[in-house]
């Protein structure tokens, strides 16, 4: 019986641990003409053995006014992933200037590489965060 309800235990405690696993996170810093500074930061070990941040680019929109970036994402596993992603954008102050945050919901192929963009929310946007996580289930509003 004791045997049963340690066991029980660890295995609460490892789920807890699980579902509070802080995001990768791509930082990215734009200079004059595009990618000046990237850094990786890993917090899910699991997840970074099968997605890995690959290339990054950055394009200029109407005349310096905004700014596009894509980051390319590596599925590294023979098997098809689920993830979720962001982006975050901010200005030369580090002052956050995204106006929706959510997570959006994706996939890879065993493999594949794909590209995922976004558009800055206007000029002053020198850096953004591209955050993947380990796709969560929705909760109940019980609306």
């Amino acid at each position: 019986m004791a045997r049963r309800w340690i066991m029980l235990m660890l295995t609460a405690v490892f789920l807890a641990a699980c579902a509070g696993t802080a995001p990768n996170v791509l930082h990215v810093q734009a200079g004059p003409g595009g990618l000046s500074s990237k850094k990786e930061e890993i917090n899910d070990r699991g997840l970074a053995r099968r997605i890995a941040f690959g290339e990054v680019s950055i394009r200029p929109l109407d005349l310096g006014s905004s700014m596009e970036a894509q980051v390319v994402l590596q599925n590294t596993s023979s098997r098809d992933v689920v993830f979720e992603y962001r982006f975050i954008w901010y200005d030369a102050a580090g002052f956050e200037l995204s106006t929706v945050t959510s997570w959006i919901p994706a996939g890879l192929s065993g493999k594949e590489a794909r590209g995922f963009k976004s558009t800055a929310p206007g000029p002053n946007a020198v850096s953004f965060r591209c955050m993947v996580r380990n796709l969560r289930p929705l909760t109940d509003t019980g609306s």
